[in-house]
C-alpha cells in the first residue's frame, strides 16, 4: 500500500511539475501545506507528549505516529516546488537584488531548494525515530530544537517568500502551532476509540491550549504591525483584507473562536471534543488558505480544482497513513 501511494504521488508530482498548469501548481502548493502540517505537527504533539508523560497521549499515539511517519510521502509531494519554483515564486524571475540585503543570498533557487531538502531530510529522520515504540524522551528534546527553526525557516521560504517585503519573523512559527492543532484534533478524530477518563482532561486542556495560542500568535501579529504602520506590512494584511476577508473573518475566526468556547469548559462529552476537532480543522484549512493564497503570482484555481487536488493529495496521504497505523507499544 505504501509503495503504491509513494508510486502514484511521485508520477503525478512529476507530471504537474512539468507539465501542469500555473493554476494546477498553485493549487498544489496549498494542497501539499495543508497535509505538511499534519504530518509535522503529528512531530510536534509526539514529542510534547513524551516529555510531559502525560497520559493523554496514549490513545491518541498510534494515528500521530503513523502521521509522523508520513513524511516520505510528504517529500514527494514537495517535487512541484523544487522543480519548477518560479511558476510559484516571483522572486526567481524577478532575479532578486542586494536591495534586499541578506534575503538576496536566501532567495535563490539552489539555496531554496537545498534548505527545502534539509527540512524533509530533518522532518523525516524525525518522524521516523518518534514513531518507534517505547518511551522517546530524548530524541523528543533534539526534535523540539530542531523543528523550531526548521518549521519557521520553511514557513518563510515555501508561504512569505512569495511577498518579498515581508519580514514579519513569526507566521512560519504561528504556522507550526496551528499545524500543531491541527495534527492533535485529526489524531483525536482518527483514533479507535473514545479517550477514557484518564486521557481525557489532558486532551481538553491540550486542544485549549492550543487554540488560545494560535489565536494569540496570530492576533499579536496583527497588532503589531498596525501600531508600527509599517507600509510593507500593512500592505500584506491589507490583501487579504479586501477580497480575501470572508476567508478568514468569515470561516477562520469564527470557527477558532467557537472551538475555543466549547473547549473552556471542563468534562468534554464525545460530541464536544468532536465538535471541537472538526472546527480547528476547518480553521487551520481556511487560515492557510487565507495566507497562502492572495500572493499567488500567475492564478488563481477554481475552488473545484482545489478540491480536486487537495483530496488527491489527501488520498495518498490516508493510504500511507492507513498502513502505518499500529497500537501503541508501552
Amino acid at each position: 500500500m505504501r509503495a503504491l501511494a509513494a508510486l502514484g504521488l511521485g508520477a503525478a508530482a512529476l507530471a504537474v511539475a512539468f507539465v501542469g498548469s500555473a493554476a494546477v501548481l498553485e493549487a498544489w502548493l496549498t494542497g501539499f501545506l495543508l497535509w505538511l502540517h499534519l504530518g509535522v505537527g503529528a512531530i510536534g504533539v509526539l514529542a510534547l507528549g513524551h516529555l510531559l508523560r502525560e497520559e493523554w497521549l496514549a490513545p491518541v499515539r498510534p494515528p500521530l505516529e503513523a502521521a509522523a511517519a508520513s513524511l516520505p510521502l510528504l517529500a514527494l509531494m514537495a517535487l512541484p516546488l523544487l522543480l519548477v519554483p518560479g511558476q510559484l515564486y516571483p522572486w526567481v524571475a524577478e532575479q532578486v537584488g542586494p536591495e534586499h540585503g541578506p534575503r538576496a543570498a536566501l532567495l535563490q533557487p539552489w539555496a531554496f531548494r537545498l534548505r527545502s531538502l534539509a527540512y524533509l531530510a530533518v522532518w523525516s529522520l524525525l518522524g521516523w525515530r518518534l514513531a518507534r515504540p517505547g518511551p522517546q524522551r530524548r530524541i523528543s528534546v533534539l526534535a523540539l530544537v530542531l523543528l523550531l527553526p526548521t518549521a519557521t525557516l520553511a514557513g518563510f521560504d515555501w508561504v512569505l517568500s512569495r511577498d518579498t517585503s515581508w519580514y514579519a519573523s513569526l507566521q512560519g512559527f504561528s504556522m507550526w502551532v496551528a499545524g500543531l492543532a491541527a495534527a492533535l484534533a485529526a489524531a483525536i478524530l482518527a483514533a479507535r476509540t473514545h479517550p477514557d477518563s484518564e486521557g481525557l482532561p489532558g486532551l481538553e486542556r491540550a486542544l485549549l491550549t492550543l487554540g488560545l495560542g494560535v489565536l494569540w500568535l496570530w492576533f499579536t501579529q496583527f497588532i503589531v504591525v498596525w501600531m508600527a504602520d509599517l507600509p510593507e506590512e500593512a500592505g500584506w494584511y491589507l490583501r487579504r483584507l479586501g477580497d480575501w476577508r470572508w476567508v478568514q473573518l468569515g470561516i477562520a475566526l469564527p470557527a477558532l473562536l467557537l472551538a475555543i468556547a466549547l473547549a473552556a469548559p471542563p468534562d468534554h462529552g464525545r460530541w464536544r471534543m468532536v465538535a471541537v476537532c472538526w472546527l480547528l480543522l476547518v480553521q487551520h484549512a481556511a487560515h492557510l488558505w487565507w495566507v497562502v493564497r492572495p500572493d499567488a503570482p500567475l492564478a488563481q484555481p477554481s475552488p473545484w480544482l482545489d478540491l480536486l487536488v487537495t483530496a488527491g493529495l489527501g488520498a495518498a496521504f490516508a493510504l500511507w497513513w492507513l498502513a502505518g497505523l499500529r497500537r501503541p507499544s508501552r
